[in-house]
């Protein structure tokens, strides 16, 4: 049979095209695959530039500082106890005195003379006390009458202590060696029961007392070392006898006291004073300020820079500072933290560090 050749030609020519279509497709898959993966270089961000100081930690002691007021070790007010007028005045207004030194004597009036018929009384009372005892043992009298006889006679000797106490009473003593603050009483006088007879303070030892913040209120413990800073620059050292375990309602501050010796009283109650308390020393980085950013839950952190130069935000606590910078506890012995860029970055970001210290390369 014979065959067409226009037939065969154009069988020829569509195989030719349908291998000409085919050899494209394959050959430009390579092409189309280095082309998305050169897009998807592209579309990623460059790391971003940042400065970074390399911080090693320190030995650090934090000091805590408080502003206050010396306080006396003790202060009262001696009240009369009976009624009376001053007969007689002891020591001037601001000398030391003694304990059982006389600050005002009350005159006696007549109970020396209540004291005598007081004292007859008893006397009185124990006889026939006694002779009540005797024929109520024998059997001529009633037990009643003999306890009758033992109640007078009872009686008859508290009324005598309580006159003896009430002659003490007219001599008005210091308590305790103080300082006579105040005494307003002067001779001639009248004074009843609960008048001021006079003020007492204690200057030996004398108190440093001062309100802490609550943020450093947890480092601190009776029996610590402080020292106490007058006005003048004297300087005392003292020891924390007291902090209190309720904050203060207005200013959430806690109170803090602390005793210094003060010999002969020389430093008064109501001076200007501050409490310099040292802590425990630490590990710390001096960091500056400027570094410093917030967390969402608003805690303050800096952000450093890991071994995979991965920007991580870590949160720090200020315990201390200086006119160069702050002192923070919370990095590791050795950090990277970014000074200059933290706020273009968030944890997670690829960054490339440049030491403070080194030249930038140009751009």
């Amino acid at each position: 049979m014979r065959v067409n050749p226009s037939i065969v030609l154009a069988t020829v020519i569509a195989l030719g095209a349908v291998g000409w279509i085919l050899s494209g497709q394959v050959s430009d898959r390579p092409a189309t695959a280095a082309s998305e993966a050169a897009d998807d270089t592209a579309k990623q961000p460059a790391p971003t530039r940042v400065r970074i100081i390399v911080s090693r930690a320190a030995d650090y002691r934090a000091v805590i500082r408080a502003s206050g007021q010396t306080m006396a070790a003790r202060s009262i007010e001696i009240r009369a106890e009976t009624d009376g007028r001053v007969a007689k005045i002891g020591p001037a207004r601001g000398a030391r005195v003694a304990a059982g030194d006389v600050i005002l004597q009350l005159d006696e009036a007549d109970r020396q003379a209540q004291l005598e018929r007081a004292k007859a009384r008893v006397e009185q009372r124990r006889i026939e006390y006694d002779a009540a005892r005797k024929l109520a043992a024998s059997g001529y009298q009633a037990e009643t009458k003999r306890a009758e006889a033992l109640a007078e006679y009872q009686d008859a000797r508290a009324e005598e202590a309580r006159i003896r106490v009430d002659i003490e009473r007219t001599r008005i003593v210091a308590p305790f060696d103080a300082v006579l603050d105040k005494r307003p009483m002067e001779v001639g006088d009248y004074l009843k029961v609960g008048d001021i007879a006079a003020t007492l303070v204690e200057l030996d030892p004398l108190r440093a007392v001062v309100y802490v913040p609550e943020q450093q209120m947890q480092a601190l413990a009776d029996g610590m070392t402080a020292t106490a800073r007058l006005a003048s620059g004297e300087e005392r050292a003292a020891i924390i006898s007291y902090t209190a375990s309720v904050a203060e309602t207005a200013t959430r501050t806690f109170k803090v006291e602390a005793e210094f010796a003060n010999p002969n009283g020389r430093i008064g109650e109501g001076m200007t004073t501050e409490l310099l308390i040292p802590l425990p020393t630490v590990r710390a980085h001096h960091v500056s300020p400027a570094a410093f950013l917030l967390d969402d839950q608003g805690k303050i952190g800096v952000m450093t820079v890991d071994s995979g130069n991965v920007a991580r935000f870590g949160r720090i606590r200020v315990i201390g500072s200086d006119g160069a910078g702050a002192w923070v506890v919370g990095l590791a012995e050795t950090a990277q933290v970014i000074t200059v860029g933290q706020q273009l970055v968030k944890d997670g970001d690829l960054v490339t560090p440049v030491e403070a210290s080194a030249k930038a390369p140009q751009s």
